[in-house]
Formats: structure tokens, sequence, C-alpha cells
């Protein structure tokens, strides 16, 4: 658990999740800046290449990796003739703590290469209190991505302690590429995890102890706040129970199923941990909603989380504002008013209640 716990209130700061669909760096540098003034983050391109999806973008030098740009497959071969030289190369980069090995190249994430610099330029003026990063966390990375038999590569037992391995250092390595840009600025860092929606399912066996493990290994070494993201319904016990600072969740689809777990949600806010309402959703309804619409959907919630001992004003004092997921799927018109949404949502919420 990151010690910003102790001293940082977002007061329903905007932050959004990591995919758009807009393929034009700089248009999507002009959404950034002008929608979320104190927390940018860089953005993932998936329109603009296969590599830029969420297995490809991270996987880069996993052991046994195979890409097929023809069939765009994603997949590990643990049988290749190379797969034991490339695991111990892995194994002692991990154990030399060296970050390098784990970059994230420029032809896998233009946003990272090419706009955080320029986010940093355009930020000089109006100084960001985070910058944010992301990466698909351990159960998604690890369910999603097969081996050559199509089967999930979470099940085998060498290749998952490679996964969230893997997955830690690039986290750890693209902190340290942010606070290159943004010095003096904390960061935020969240593992994507749209698969906990499978936890508890027949596609996904795993025990609960094995994926708090999972999700508690991933975040260590990192400076910053760490956070999860699900965009569907899981065990919400679970992820609160982690070590993770912050939970985003889709507030508008889902936010009556979270709200079952009124104490532990409790329990995870008076313990320093932080909300991000993700109620501006990222889909055809957006053409249906506004502000006024969306702050009465999230001020429902809110009241119905508040109690005794956890005030309206303190639950919104330690929450976040975003999308409900990301926003590659949409129409770029669909984004850019899901981006804009946002930022009024923040507003309206720090004006009404003087945050």
């Amino acid at each position: 658990m990151s010690s910003l716990r102790d001293t940082f209130l977002p007061r329903c700061m905007a932050i959004a999740i990591g995919s758009l669909p807009q393929v034009e760096i700089e248009a999507t540098l002009d959404l950034i800046t002008a929608t979320l003034p104190e927390a940018p983050f860089w953005p993932q391109l998936p329109n603009r290449s296969f590599l830029e999806g969420m297995y490809a973008q991270y996987g880069e030098g996993l052991p046994g990796a195979v890409l097929d740009g023809v069939g765009k497959r994603f997949y590990v071969d643990p049988a290749g003739s190379g797969f034991a030289h490339e695991l111990t190369a892995f194994y002692e980069a991990v154990m030399a703590e060296n970050l390098d090995y784990f970059a994230i190249s420029s032809e896998r994430s233009v946003g990272l290469w090419q706009g955080v610099d320029a986010l940093a330029a355009r930020y000089q003026e109006q100084t960001p209190l985070l910058i944010k990063g992301h990466v698909t966390g351990p159960v998604s990375f690890g369910l999603g991505v097969t081996d050559t038999d199509k089967r999930s590569i979470i099940y085998d037992s060498t290749l998952i302690d490679v996964v969230v391995k893997h997955i830690n250092m690039k986290a750890r390595w693209q902190e340290a590429f942010l606070m290159r840009a943004f010095p003096g600025i904390p960061t935020l860092t969240f593992f994507d995890e749209p698969y906990m929606v499978s936890f508890g399912t027949a596609f996904c066996t795993l025990s609960r102890e094995t994926v708090r493990e999972l999700l508690n290994e991933v975040s260590l070494g990192l400076n910053g706040l760490t956070g999860v993201h699900c965009c569907g319904n899981t065990d919400w016990s679970l992820l609160l129970d982690t070590r993770v600072d912050l939970l985003n969740f889709d507030a508008y689809e889902y936010g009556d199923n979270l709200l079952l777990y009124q104490q532990e949600l409790e329990q995870f806010i008076l313990a320093g941990g932080y909300l991000a309402w993700g109620v501006v959703p990222t889909s055809a309804a957006i053409d249906d909603e506004d502000e006024e619409s969306l702050l009465a959907h999230l001020l429902d919630q809110v009241k119905r989380l508040s109690s005794s001992r956890l005030s309206i004003e303190e639950i919104l004092s330690r929450s976040f504002v975003s999308p409900s997921c990301g926003a590659g799927s949409l129409t770029p018109a669909r984004a850019v008013k899901a981006f804009e949404l946002t930022r009024k949502l923040s507003e309206c919420l720090r004006k009404k209640y003087k945050l």
C-alpha cells in the first residue's frame, strides 16, 4: 500500500481508463489535456495496431511468446527451442531488477513514447496532481493468453509465476518512465482486470487466495498509488482485500452489485482506500446521458454507501470519477463525449459538496 494514502485526497478527480478509439496521437493528446486537468494518462490506441491490444502490448519479452501478426494472435509456446534460454534470461533480469529488460517498445505503445513527453510539455502551465499508467492485470493476462494448445497459461505453475513477475516488472518500468517525464508528480498504476468477471465460474477455477496473491505481488515495488479496474461484476470482497489502493468499477451498470459489500467497502475506505466511480458509460448509452442524469445516478449510490461512520463528503473526498471502462470500442465522437462528461461530472460534484 502506498504511503500517499495518508495525505492524498482526489476529491472526485477526473481520471480515465487506458484505451481510446482515435488513431491520431495529437488529437488524442488534445482530448486528454482538455478533459483531465489533474491526472493525464498515456493512451492505448488499439485501432492503430494489433500490437496495441491488451495482450500483445504487454507480452513483449515474455519467455516463449509468439506473435502471429497474420492471424493477429499472441500466445506462448513453452515447448519452443528457445524457451529454456529465454526463461533463464528472464529470471536473471528479475533478480537483477533490470527494468530496461521489460521496456514496452515504441512499436507497441505509440501513446507512451510519443505521448508522454508531449503531455509533459502541455501540462507545464497546469501541473497535474497524478500521472496515470496501466498494465493488463495478471488474472486477465493469464486467462486471456494461451499456449499452443489454446489452454490459458494461468493454469501452468511455471508460466503463472513468470506472468506475475513479468507484469510487475512492466509496471515498474512504466512507472519509472512516467516519473522521468513528470518529475515530482505521484503516479497511479491501474491493473486492468476485465477477466475478474469470470472468477468463481467454470472458466476460472483459481482459488480466492491464489487470485489475491497474484494481485498483491504485481503491485510490489511501485512507488505511487495502485488500482485495480474491473468493468463487470465480480466478487468485490476479494478485490477489496488486496494491497491495491484504489478500486475502479462500472458504477453505471454494476453499482448496485458493489453496494452489496457495504461492510467491506466501508472498511476499505476507512483504512485509506479510494473508489473510482466509473459512472460515465462507455457504450451507446452515452447518447442518452448528461452530467445531471449521471450526477443523480452516482449520488444515489454514494448516499446508500454512506453511514454514521462514513459521510457522503468523506466518501467523495476519497473518490475519483471515470468512464465505466476503456473507450477503445466507442466511436471517436462518443469517446469525446464520455471524457467531456467525466470532467463535467467531476466539476459538478466539487461545486455541490465544496470539495
